[in-house]
């Protein structure tokens, strides 16, 4: 004859692992569901954070349009080696964010601060919206600007 305590004991936990089951079912199926939710939340947010990088480069690169000037003030403004090395450095840039802020290589600046070469029209007009910046708006925009290829 078998052990009665040993019956009873199954039974018991026969009957306990079928209460846990029964109270944990609906905690598993939350428990997905939150999952499901976290993971789709957090694919919205990458794409709210992407959409807010374009959105923030797209400003810039027209704020930096808007520095570029007008083409009829190219022709009467005085630009030469030394307003040019004075520009740069009273908006505190190196050579490359200039000229990156201007649209022409950091090889460009340099020879038109030696006076080597004289900017074109199209470089003159940024040269002449240049003027309108101050050094932490350079650096905003330089911040957020696309890279140059």
């Amino acid at each position: 004859m078998p052990n009665i305590g040993a019956v009873i004991k199954e039974e018991v936990r026969r009957i306990a692992r079928k209460e846990i089951r029964a109270a944990c079912n609906p905690l598993r199926k939350k428990l997905s569901e939150t999952r499901l939710l976290a993971f789709e939340l957090k694919r919205k947010v990458a794409a709210l954070e992407a959409a807010s990088d374009r959105l923030v480069r797209e400003s810039s690169v027209r704020a930096l349009e808007k520095t570029r000037g007008s083409g009829a003030d190219a022709k009467d403004a005085r630009i030469g080696p030394r307003s040019i090395r004075s520009q740069r450095k009273r908006i505190h840039l190196t050579r490359a964010e200039f000229g990156h802020l201007v649209g022409v290589s950091a090889n460009t600046v340099y020879l038109w601060e030696t006076g080597q070469v004289a900017p074109r029209s199209g470089s003159r007009t940024a040269l002449i919206g240049v003027r309108k910046i101050r050094a932490k708006e350079a650096k905003r925009l330089l911040a957020h600007a696309p890279s140059i290829s």
